[in-house]
């Protein structure tokens, strides 16, 4: 288990997760999303670079959702 903090607007959270937590987890755990009230469409960031689904978030991380703008297919 480790502690990572999420930061959605000016609301905040620090959640202990499992080791193997990704960020496309992050996205889609319906709690962090009823806590900070986020939709479906974001990007994670830490220290302002946008990180992939797939990877593990590191113990400790400060991660920032942002609304994911729209694109046309």
């Amino acid at each position: 288990m480790k502690n990572i903090t999420v930061k959605y607007g000016v609301d905040s959270i620090t959640k202990q997760v499992e080791d193997d937590f990704t960020f496309g987890d992050l996205q889609d755990n319906d709690s962090i999303k009823a806590a900070l009230g986020f939709g479906d469409r974001t990007k994670a960031l830490v220290d302002g670079i946008e990180q992939d689904r797939a990877t593990v978030i590191p113990a400790g991380a400060t991660v920032r959702l942002e609304t994911a703008a729209n694109t046309k297919a």
